[in-house]
């Protein structure tokens, strides 16, 4: 099921982006904040972005001084989040990678890595494999920061429930997309060993209901 579902998202995604849409002007506050708390100063660095999109969340932290480094599937998103940084006169490492591949850098590289809002686009063999990545190019006792979608947020409400906390998209645009969106307790099922720490964000305005996990932990040194 995995390589079909990683296709099939990933064709809604690179849509999405060529027809100019999911175009964020500004960065998470929360992302912004939770790296004011959690950061390092004095060791975190290097920072890699997991499915930048169009660039917003990883030209803040450019403009802060960090080394800044993504991948993005869409060519569309790569070309807008590359304008941005070009018109700051600010440096970035953005590269356009296959859905699935996997990521083009070598092991413990970075000293924080992020995937904002991204992880969930997947079905349960795709979200272990990314995490297995992610884990992978950074370094010993570096950060990983996960946000991906909780129980109530529209992308669950309006969707075909599949079994085992995954789901299939109605949300307009997005018709089709295969997610996993767990429970506090799958969490820890889909990161065992780890020493997590569990937060959640959202809002509801109208009658739309967004809600998120935020997830983060140190890779262990040996």
């Amino acid at each position: 099921m995995s390589d079909l579902t990683t296709e099939a998202n990933s064709d809604v995604w690179r849509r999405l982006y060529a027809e100019g849409k999911n175009d964020l002007r500004y960065p998470s506050d929360v992302l912004v904040r939770l790296a004011v708390r959690l950061f390092n100063t004095t060791r975190d660095h290097k920072i890699f972005d997991f499915g930048f999109g169009t660039g917003a969340n990883l030209l803040h932290f450019a403009s802060q001084g960090y080394e800044t480094h993504g991948v993005e599937i869409s060519e569309h998103a790569v070309a807008r989040a590359q304008e941005r940084f070009d018109a700051a006169g600010l440096p970035s490492d953005l590269r356009l990678i296959s859905a699935g591949q996997p990521l083009p850098y070598a092991d413990s590289l970075f000293d924080v890595t992020y995937a904002w809002q991204v992880l969930y686009y997947g079905d349960r063999q795709r979200w272990a494999s990314t995490v297995g990545e992610l884990e992978r190019v950074t370094t010993r006792g570096g950060l990983i920061i996960l946000a991906t979608a909780a129980p109530g947020d529209i992308s669950q409400v309006e969707a075909e429930p599949l079994g085992n906390h995954m789901y299939r998209s109605k949300v307009a645009g997005q018709e089709g997309c295969v997610l996993t969106i767990p429970d506090r307790q799958e969490i820890s099922q889909l990161l065992p060993g780890r020493q997590l720490e569990i937060g959640e964000f959202g809002f509801r305005f109208g009658t739309t209901t967004a809600r998120y996990w935020i997830i983060t932990y140190r890779i262990l040194t040996p």
